[in-house]
């Protein structure tokens, strides 16, 4: 009986926490179609690669794409993302509703309902991703459930810094459990 109370207290106080951090955080705007987008390129089964030499460091899939090629910026629909691991950085993966995508930069934001693996076979859900190439850092503010061997848990966002191989949970961290 004891054990019971103390699993609806712990339960009771990870749905407060829970609903103290569902405020959703928008997916940040990085300015990349601000002003006149100029000529729009409307394509079916986008497929985006990134490589130094003979490895390929970003493959990046989508089923329908508006390309700004002005901008070099698209806008994708139902997309696939990986970035392998390499010499100084460890990879990833996931899929998207949408997205956003700078060619130039390979930094891109993934919407919707995102799904993704990363190091440790770590897997994360939130409603919106950002991928910044130039630092190395995957990362979202908004609401996030992880799942790894250890457990289940839910923050306020995350970290993973791809070439550090290092995570971090935000917004404090709570345990999953469940009945």
């Amino acid at each position: 009986m004891a054990g019971r109370i103390v699993t609806i207290v712990l339960l009771t106080l990870v749905s407060i926490l829970g609903a103290a951090g569902s405020v959703r955080a928008e997916a940040p705007d990085l300015g990349w179609l601000d002003g006149d987008l100029g000529q729009v390129l409307h394509v079916t089964g986008m497929i985006f690669v990134a490589s130094a030499g003979s490895a390929n460091e970003i493959l990046l899939r989508a089923e329908t794409a508006k390309f700004y090629p002005e901008r070099e910026v698209a806008d994708l629909d139902t997309l696939d993302v990986q970035v392998a691991p390499g010499e100084g950085r460890t990879g990833f993966q996931m899929r998207c509703d949408k997205g956003r995508l700078n060619l130039s930069t390979r930094a891109f934001v993934a919407e919707g309902h995102v799904v993704g693996t990363i190091e440790g076979d770590r897997q994360f859900e939130a409603l919106w991703v950002a991928y910044d190439e130039a630092k190395g850092v995957l990362y979202s503010d908004d609401p996030v459930l992880i799942v790894d061997q250890d457990g289940r848990y839910r923050g306020g966002g995350f970290r993973y810094f791809v070439n550090e191989d290092r995570f971090q949970l935000e917004g404090g961290a709570t345990v999953v459990q469940d009945l």
